[in-house]
């Protein structure tokens, strides 16, 4: 019996080969039992059960992990007697600090525990790579138990199998530079291959229009992007480019059934209603063609160009369906409508479903920014029963999102919420992603290795790794150009990870000085040591007033009068910014000292969203101290984004010159009491993930400010901590507050009465950093740098130059990461 059961299920050409392979595992595994039925027993076994198996021993290992009892689990899979494991949903999101994806499952059951729906599921693995706020699933519905995701940051398409827990990412596309375009997977049933298929709109200097471009996961074509055989007819460009707008404006991927990719395009984009609706891309044949509009679709009717696409493709049973949401269309009508497409040759779309969204219990659906239909699951395996699955998404307050996911039973018209959470989307550039859900497939399909991870993860690369952690970055940088496999282990996300930890291990800072340089920039970065070694000399000292912060993830911000520089000193690497004359023409006369350069104070933070660094600029249009009266402006700019700097919200309170802090993500300015109605001391925080400005109050101590006193306050970061400094001229001492656990506590007393080249009267003098072995501190005047030590009192000087340019000499960069860029 089980003989011709598995007869009725195996390939002919899987059953040709199989004997000679499995029976070589099987030796030595002393198996007793014919081979032919261990077989058939472990292919009708769950993925979960095959991979603890594969622990049993070599033989078993190597007879699970091969491509011919894959091809056998996977054709067992479809078998109708095969009792399938209940359905499961996939949803991916950021982990905490949004340095990788991570992919988690959940049961279409109740919660047992109460009735609300569950709030988080089962952690499956992670993604590594695939960072920031902006990736998405492409394929609601997997193709053979394969998921496409996309991240928006990189640029880079993942594919993944949630049962295997298997992930890679695909080579980068040819066409890096496009006005939009539109991915999906879809599965060649001829050669047995996954293709991801990509439209491109190109831009309109380029001599084509629309591009398509295929790539075949450890196909014969290898790890490159190529055109499709049959090209893209020159009478669908418009169809093509017209679908390719809607998917991204209205972030609605492909859907893979009969075979096909399908796209659907929207009446506005032409001047009358096309006789057309979807461009299909058949992934066998590689050709375009275009299937007809559905009923409610009035060929040369003037299309309807307000609001958003109400209409989505969806695949269920393994059919092409249309989904309609009737509230735009048809007056005092709110209905979902499900329409199918069972018969391509004939191109008429039957109505299948209405789900009625005025009901009480459809509020969530009918309340929803954006609702989508990814598919449908049967209740039990032996039941044709099935429950439609729909997900939502809705703005709660400033940057959260609520995310839902519904099931809906057509028979019983019954609507339950299994999940519901809730997402942060701060993202300028980015919108919220258009899905993170889908299902899960239990089946072993394979998830190929690149060309270049298969590299990485050799031998001789693990060696060429561990032998360039060692190099300075400038060398590793140089290292890049010896040859292909070498830039592109160098330029690999793990590479720069285990970089940046190797060298930041001691968590010391790297302290350097900014000098003159021979380059456009003006000034270029020296190790303190190095100067140490030289006499000071004129020929050092810059030519214009800059202001170096101190590291943000491993960059530092160089400004100037006119211009601010995003500086790698480990590499040498450099980006300027312009902040516009317009804005410079209207500030006010700044004060002078060592740490500012004009009537701005600039900053840079870095966003775990986008993984980029963030420049925030305040600029005075008016201060007035006599009538403390102000005009204070705050601009975001993305560094790695062409776009203009945005308008933040106005700050609570108006801020001194001195520099700003960075800790943990957020940036801290001290107040300027001078101005506004406040005549205390606060300093303002900016969370950057949230946008949102507060107020920390200062240490009870030395908040309250007057016009006769001559101290100064501002803020710096030691350690990893928000500390607030009262600088005391009078005294000639500083006052270092910490700020833990939400409490202040006195940190350190800087005493300077005995050194006439720190003293407060003359200048300002800033902590930079505490020696962890010695408990020194790192003072700077701007042109003096010095070690001071609590326990002795005293200073020790490490540089001292006496000669002035334009106030100030050199000043000290601040290196706490060495990061490759």
């Amino acid at each position: 019996m089980h003989s011709s059961r598995a007869e009725d299920i195996t390939p002919r050409e899987v059953k040709k080969r199989r004997r000679i392979h499995m029976a070589n595992a099987l030796d030595g595994c002393g198996a007793s039992i014919p081979y032919e039925i261990i077989v058939e027993v472990l292919q009708w076994l769950p993925v979960k059960s095959i991979f603890r198996f594969r622990a049993v021993c070599r033989s078993w290992e190597a007879l699970l992990s091969s491509d011919e009892f894959r091809c056998l689990h996977m054709t067992a899979a479809k078998d109708p007697r095969r009792r399938a494991p209940p359905p499961k949903l996939l949803y991916i999101s950021p982990t905490t600090t949004f340095d990788s994806t991570a992919v988690y499952s959940c049961s279409f059951s109740s919660s047992s525990s109460s009735s609300r729906p569950r709030d988080r599921g089962d952690l499956l693995f992670t993604i590594d790579g695939a960072r920031g706020n902006c990736v998405e699933v492409v394929t609601p519905m997997p193709c053979r138990g394969l998921t496409l995701l996309y991240d928006a940051i990189g640029a880079a398409f993942y594919i993944c199998n949630a049962a295997t827990r298997a992930a890679t990412r695909l080579p980068a596309s040819t066409e890096e530079r496009a006005a939009r375009s539109t991915a999906g997977l879809g599965f060649d049933a001829h050669t047995d291959e996954y293709k991801v298929v990509r439209l491109i709109n190109r831009l309109c200097h380029q001599k084509d229009m629309v591009r398509c471009e295929i790539y075949t996961p450890g196909g014969r074509f290898g790890d490159r992007w190529r055109p499709p055989a049959g090209g893209v007819p020159l009478s669908l460009h418009q169809f093509v480019y017209a679908a390719v707008t809607n998917a991204e404006l209205n972030k609605l991927p492909p859907v893979f059934a009969k075979g096909c990719l399908h796209w659907l395009m929207r009446p506005a984009s032409f001047t009358t209603t096309p006789s057309v609706a979807v461009v299909s891309f058949s992934v066998t044949e590689e050709t375009f063609t275009c299937l007809r509009s559905p009923p409610f679709w009035v060929p040369g009717a003037p299309p309807i160009r307000y609001g958003l696409s109400k209409e989505q493709l969806v695949e269920m049973d393994d059919q092409l369906c249309l989904v309609r949401d009737t509230c735009n269309t048809i007056l005092y009508v709110n209905i979902l409508e499900i329409w199918k497409l069972p018969d391509y040759s004939s191109g008429d779309w039957l109505l299948s479903h209405r789900i009625n969204l005025s009901s009480h219990v459809a509020r969530d659906l009918r309340e929803s920014e954006i609702l989508r239909v990814i598919g449908c699951f049967s209740i039990t395996s032996r039941s044709p029963r099935k429950k439609i699955v729909i997900t939502t998404s809705k703005h709660k307050i400033f940057d959260k999102y609520q995310k839902m996911v519904h099931t809906y039973d057509p028979r019983s018209e019954a609507l339950e919420t299994i999940l519901s959470i809730t997402e942060t989307h701060s993202t300028p550039y980015y919108g919220p992603p258009s899905s993170r859900f889908s299902f899960i497939q239990d089946t072993l399909a394979p998830v190929h290795k690149t060309d270049e991870k298969i590299a990485l993860s050799s031998d001789l690369a693990k060696v060429t790794g561990e032998i360039l952690l060692r190099l300075p970055a400038k060398a590793v940088i140089h290292s890049k150009f010896v040859c292909k496999q070498w830039f592109r282990l160098i330029e690999s996300d793990n590479f720069i990870q285990s970089y940046f930890q190797h060298k930041n291990m001691d968590n010391r800072p790297k302290v350097m000085l900014l000098v003159k340089g021979t380059g456009q920039l003006g000034f270029s970065f020296a190790p303190l040591n190095k100067c140490l070694q030289e006499a000071p000399s004129n020929t050092r000292l810059l030519d214009t007033k800059v202001v170096c912060s101190k590291s943000c993830h491993g960059l530092n911000l160089v400004s100037t009068e006119t211009e601010v520089y995003l500086c790698n000193p480990c590499t040498g690497f450099h980006r300027g910014y312009s902040l516009g004359p317009s804005l410079l023409q209207r500030m006010p006369k700044a004060e002078e000292h060592a740490f500012t350069v004009g009537n701005k104070n600039i900053g840079l933070t870095f966003d775990p969203l986008t993984q980029q660094h963030v420049i925030v600029a305040m600029f005075y249009r008016q201060k007035d101290f006599k009538s403390r009266q102000y005009d204070l402006r705050c601009t975001l700019r993305w560094c790695d984004s062409r776009g203009r700097p945005q308008l933040s919200s106005i700050p609570p309170l108006p801020v001194n010159d001195m520099p700003q802090a960075y800790v943990e993500g957020m940036l801290y300015w001290m107040s300027e009491p001078r101005l506004g109605r406040s005549c205390e001391w606060n300093i303002v925080s900016f969370n950057l993930a949230t946008r949102i400005f507060n107020v920390v109050p200062c240490p009870s101590w030395f908040a309250r400010w007057n016009s006769r006193n001559r101290c100064r306050a501002f803020v710096v970061e030691l350690e990893g901590v928000l500390c607030a400094v009262l600088a005391d001229p009078m005294a000639e001492k500083l006052d270092v507050w910490k700020l833990e656990d939400g409490q202040w506590g006195r940190a350190y007393t800087i005493h300077l009465e005995a050194y006439p080249d720190y003293s407060l009267k003359t200048g300002v003098v800033v902590p930079l950093a505490v020696d962890r072995d010695h408990g020194r501190i790192l003072l700077s005047t701007g042109r003096k740098i010095g070690l001071y030590d609590p326990v002795e009192q005293a200073i020790q000087n490490l540089y001292l130059s006496e000669a002035v340019v334009h106030t100030i000499s050199f000043l000290i960069c601040l290196q706490l990461h060495q990061r490759i860029v």
